[in-house]
């Protein structure tokens, strides 16, 4: 048995020192810096500007102290809250610092543009975002040279010192404050994220290579429904629809419901099978009656239901050849915990819903990180895959890319009345976010991690349950780390195994221990460099073949039959109705 009296590792220990200067000390930071002390490996210190021996860098909330700050560490300043919401003050040239936007209901209306440089992730770079919030207050010197990170009516609210010794930056936003019951996700998103973002950026620029590597930018389309039982559904044709993903470079996921396996068009499984890079299934409820997966409130309930959902995938792999994605898409975004918790015992390797706790919707945020990890582990264990819908604003997906989430975007076949063209559009303004890599929601899944390497140390932060690692030939020592799922961990151990090796014989275990809210691995030797697969092993593990099926009913088959009926008529009416217009 491994010794587990000491689990601080280096990564724990070796942590980047943030001053935080203000005229005095504000208790209502402390919330916002400990979840960030959370998310970064730093330590957050609230000091007075005559304070700063042992500091690596500073955040500056009251500007009238920049003067006494050291020159040769970086620095972050920011704006006071402006009184009524005034703009910031500053000489009226270009570059200025000045509030811009209309006022509506109280809240600043603004476009951000956030400008095409280099000093900002290329996510960002040349975006244009809605912002509430309005400017502060802001005096500053003018510079002869400084580059502008973000404007708004082109005045400049963000932006970077060029003549400085070290990193010096500024922004017109105000330090945002996090209240009780409110995610830092909430303050980061499409409409509201100025508050936040540049201090997430100076981080970054901060740690440099001693951060966490985010996963590479991953995506994948997902229409919910269709079925193999003819070679299109609905408005989608599957070979017209695989060449146009192949033309495009984007991945399609058809989400699938385990009922209406019982029909298979052998013509429909080729060009599935045929077109891997290109189209994918996963799992769609079972019965897909509504909120199906919603309303199972006990393992009594939820286990025989997610059960037999796999054993009529399995039935549907064996006569179609096809691998089908262990990823549930539940109907309507409706899931219980219960119905979490089974697909953690039965294997299920994740769950792709657009919320990361969709049985308490409308309660506050159980933890400060809530939507902020590429996946959300729930149920015991189990990932949740952030998604978004296809035809909304795509102006998140950016701060999504920022956060390494995968980029899932979501529709349905009427989506495609007008043809193709929306698939064309959405992966060509998701890839303009950087490298992005297309692929199945499994493969989307297993690369959920991040790593930090210090000295000979390679630490894995998994936000999945099974992870595909690639160890760097300069690593001797593998440490892991996961945060608790939300209600705890279901676990039994963690195993590794290298290569494609997936025998006990051939796997070893890896001692953990929670310590707060992240459970941490004893280190481990690794032969680099080298494959290795991570996994959980559930602490009560499901056979889905053992398990009795739920009472059958009549009436998911006859709702099944009229909804696919209607969704295969639904062409014909519109090329009717398109031909009474003409």
């Amino acid at each position: 048995m491994p010794d587990l009296t000491d689990f601080h590792t280096e990564a724990e220990l070796e942590r980047k020192r943030i001053g935080v200067l203000a005229a005095e000390t504000d208790p209502t930071l402390e919330p916002l810096l400990a979840a960030l002390q959370q998310i970064y490996p730093v330590l957050f210190v609230q000091i007075d500007a005559g304070a700063m021996q042992g500091i690596d860098a500073a955040v500056v909330l009251d500007p009238g102290l920049l003067a006494e700050t050291r020159r040769d560490i970086p620095r972050l300043v920011l704006a006071r809250a402006a009184r009524g919401g005034s703009a910031p003050k500053g000489d009226a040239r270009e570059g200025d610092v000045r509030a811009g936007g209309a006022h509506e209901g109280g809240a600043a209306i603004a476009t951000v543009v956030l400008l095409d440089d280099e000093r900002l992730p290329r996510a960002l770079r040349g975006r244009s975002i809605a912002e509430e919030a309005a400017c502060g207050e802001l005096e500053s010197p003018p510079a002869a040279e400084r580059a502008v990170l973000a404007s708004v009516d082109r005045s400049a609210v963000w932006w970077q010192e060029l003549a400085a010794d070290a990193p010096l930056a500024f922004s017109a936003y105000p330090l945002m404050r996090l209240r009780a019951g409110e995610a830092l996700r909430e303050h980061l998103r499409a409409g509201r994220f100025m508050g936040l973002l540049p201090l997430v950026h100076f981080l970054g620029q901060v740690l440099g290579d001693a951060g966490w590597t985010l996963p590479p930018l991953r995506a994948s389309f997902v229409i919910d429904d269709p079925n193999l039982h003819w070679p299109s559904y609905g408005f989608l044709a599957y070979r017209e629809l695989a060449a146009h993903a192949g033309e495009h470079g984007y991945h399609v996921g058809l989400a699938t419901i385990p009922l209406d396996g019982w029909l298979v068009n052998r013509r429909s499984a080729a060009i599935v099978r045929d077109n891997p890079a290109t189209l994918s299934l996963l799992i769609h409820g079972n019965d897909h009656v509504a909120r199906e997966l919603g309303r199972l409130q006990d393992d009594r309930e939820a286990q025989p239901a997610i059960a037999q959902a796999l054993r009529r995938i399995v039935r549907l792999e064996r006569r179609t050849g096809i691998a089908v994605q262990r990823v549930m898409a539940p109907p309507h975004g409706a899931c219980s915990e219960a119905a979490l918790r089974a697909m953690f015992r039965l294997g299920i390797e994740g769950a792709c819903i657009s919320r990361p706790y969709p049985w308490r919707d409308g309660l506050p945020a159980p933890t400060p990180l809530a939507g902020w990890h590429p996946a959300e582990l729930v149920a015991g264990g189990l990932p949740i895959l952030p998604r978004y819908p296809l035809g909304h604003p795509r102006d998140d997906l950016a701060l999504r890319a920022l956060l390494g989430q995968p980029l899932i975007l979501y529709g349905h076949h009427q989506d495609f009345a007008d043809g193709l063209d929306l698939f064309a559009q959405a992966a060509s303004a998701v890839n303009g976010l950087g490298d992005v890599q297309w692929g199945p929601l499994g493969w989307i899944a297993r690369g959920n991690y991040a790593t930090r390497q210090v000295h000979g140390t390679l630490h894995v932060e998994m936000h999945a349950r099974r992870i595909a690692l690639e160890v760097p030939a300069d690593v001797q020592t593998l440490r892991v780390r996961m945060r608790e799922p939300f209600g705890g961990a279901a676990w039994q151990r963690l195993e590794a195994s290298t290569g494609d090796a997936r025998t006990a014989e051939a796997s070893e275990s890896f001692a953990m221990r929670f310590d707060g809210s992240a459970g941490v691995s004893e280190g481990r030797p690794v032969a680099a460099p080298a494959s290795i697969e991570l996994r959980l092993l559930a602490d009560h593990p499901l056979d889905a073949a053992l398990l009795a099926p739920p009472r059958p009913r009549p009436w998911p088959l006859l709702r099944r039959a009229l909804v696919e009926g209607r969704d295969r008529l639904q062409p014909l009416r519109h090329a009717v109705e398109l031909h009474d217009r003409t």
